[in-house]
């Protein structure tokens, strides 16, 4: 069994998440600041498991990583997994003028969380969350995303939910870390 692994994360929030999820499990996790090169493709199964290998060959150690998408039903799922570059490019506001006129407003987050050993296969697991999105922005200061994300359970988008709160849903609504730690386990 594994005592320590890395993941490979610049964003803090989503190693307390990680962090949370792994409390008990007798594994250490540690934070591994790396740029990975992120493939153009819309799978993002290709995404994580492109990334991951090249973070396991070049560290030469076991790690994982967490690869998202956000899947607007009436967008035709964009922007999918290139959820990193539409934060960077768009606004709240931005994304909120592409729904003018639309009465869908069903969003699915996906998640891949992707885990590799130097020199093997990556080993994917997939999870969802489902939401809506906001008509106005939220609580600005976080990504576009969740400055609009209304996670299913939640009357507000996730930029007005207090952070604690928001890294327990995720947490408590993401299987893949339990997935991971049952998988690290065996």
């Amino acid at each position: 069994m594994f005592r320590k692994i890395y993941f490979v994360t610049g964003n803090d929030y989503k190693f307390q998440i990680a962090k949370k999820a792994f409390a008990g499990s007798g594994i250490t996790l540690v934070q591994k600041r790396l740029d990975t090169p992120e493939i153009q493709s819309d799978d993002l199964k290709e995404v994580a498991s492109f990334s991951v290998k090249w973070a396991s060959n070049l560290l030469k150690q076991p790690v994982f990583l967490s690869d998202a998408g956000c899947y607007i039903e009436a967008l035709n799922g964009f922007p999918g997994p290139f959820i990193k570059y539409v934060n960077s490019c768009l606004t709240a506001k931005d994304l909120l003028k592409l729904m003018a006129g639309k009465k869908n407003r069903k969003v699915v987050f996906k998640d891949c969380l992707a885990y590799c050993e130097p020199g093997k296969k990556p080993t994917i697991f997939l999870s969802s969350i489902k939401g809506r999105l906001s008509t106005k922005p939220g609580k600005s200061g976080q990504t576009s995303i969740n400055e609009i994300f209304i996670p299913n359970g939640f009357n507000q988008p996730a930029s007005e939910i207090p952070k604690d709160q928001m890294i327990l849903f995720w947490k408590n609504n993401n299987r893949n870390y339990k997935r991971l730690i049952q998988f690290l386990k065996k």
